[in-house]
């Protein structure tokens, strides 16, 4: 089984929603683009730290909401910008230090009120704190000093921007990720009363497809909606036997195999069949849930 296949048995606990795979995919991608650049653009100094931003800023694009390759652009460029321009002000006033200190507070204070307001990007002001302050361990620079490495911080940036442009984008794989861990639940909890659609399980992978709907087909909308019918209507069952239970677990079985290997699924085994002559109102609610799924595969 592949590392990046859509579920890897290793992986999945730690990476349910291949969100980790992806980024390291990026990671890696955003890596080369810069060593390739570093051996054509001569840094005045250590090229590390213009390095180490685009790939935060790179990150930060894909983990921030950020729902089209535009958006994520500007994500990258904003992020880019903001971690540089910390860095440079540290910088310009590390020969101050009575300056230094009172900027710091402030500048830490300021941040901090920005992570109460908008917790998705707290880890921005922290960040540029953090090098703004490992930076100007490194001595003071002039305004020429600053302004050219805003310049080599954006030229390498552009490395950033191009893996934004041309990586591949595997919405979909991440949307058939949620929709495995979704039916996974589903097997270990077919017939129990308590189980509901507001299950931290279930919400979470609601929550990560539904992000990713705005960069899929719409074919992936209208699974979405199966998803949401299927939970309503199957997985809050009434008067369910335990042999459509066992039947029932055993048809999502098959449809998790199925999402797993990326092909379309038929109702017309076994165990959907026998389904659908003990009970055939629960067999509709599949239908319904494969005919939303197979078209993605088509």
């Amino acid at each position: 089984m592949s590392v990046y296949s859509v579920s890897n048995n290793y992986l999945d606990p730690y990476d349910p929603f291949w969100i980790c795979r992806l980024l390291a995919l990026k990671v890696g991608t955003v890596t080369i683009l810069l060593f390739l650049c570093n051996a054509f653009l001569w840094a005045p100094q250590s090229s590390m730290m213009y390095m180490l931003m685009t790939i935060l800023a790179t990150l930060a694009s894909e983990v921030l909401p950020a729902p089209t390759r535009s958006k994520k652009i500007a994500t990258f460029i904003g992020i880019l910008f903001l971690l540089s321009s910390s860095i440079m002000m540290f910088g310009m006033l590390a020969y101050f230090r009575i300056a230094f200190f009172i900027f710091l507070m402030g500048f830490t204070y300021l941040c901090l009120r920005l992570m109460v307001a908008n917790p998705k990007v707290a880890a921005i002001p922290t960040l540029m704190i953090v090098f703004g302050v490992v930076n100007s361990g490194g001595g003071s620079m002039d305004f020429n000093a600053a302004a050219n490495d805003y310049l080599y911080y954006f030229e390498f940036g552009l490395a950033g921007v191009m893996t934004i442009l041309f990586f591949p984008d595997f919405s979909a794989n991440i949307f058939n990720s949620g929709f495995i861990r979704i039916l996974e639940s589903d097997v270990a909890n077919v017939g129990n009363p308590g189980y509901k659609n507001s299950h931290p399980a279930v919400l979470a992978a609601l929550s990560v497809i539904h992000g990713r709907l705005p960069l899929l087909p719409e074919r992936y909308g209208t699974l979405y909606a199966a998803i949401i019918e299927f939970q309503n209507a199957f997985m809050r069952p009434r008067g369910l036997t335990a042999e459509e239970q066992l039947l029932g677990k055993s048809v999502l079985s098959e449809l998790i195999m199925a999402v797993k290997h990326g092909v379309p699924y038929s109702l017309n085994g076994d165990n959907a069949q026998q389904l659908k002559s003990l009970n055939s109102s629960a067999y509709a609610v599949f239908e319904k849930l494969v005919n939303g799924y197979n078209p993605c595969k088509a």
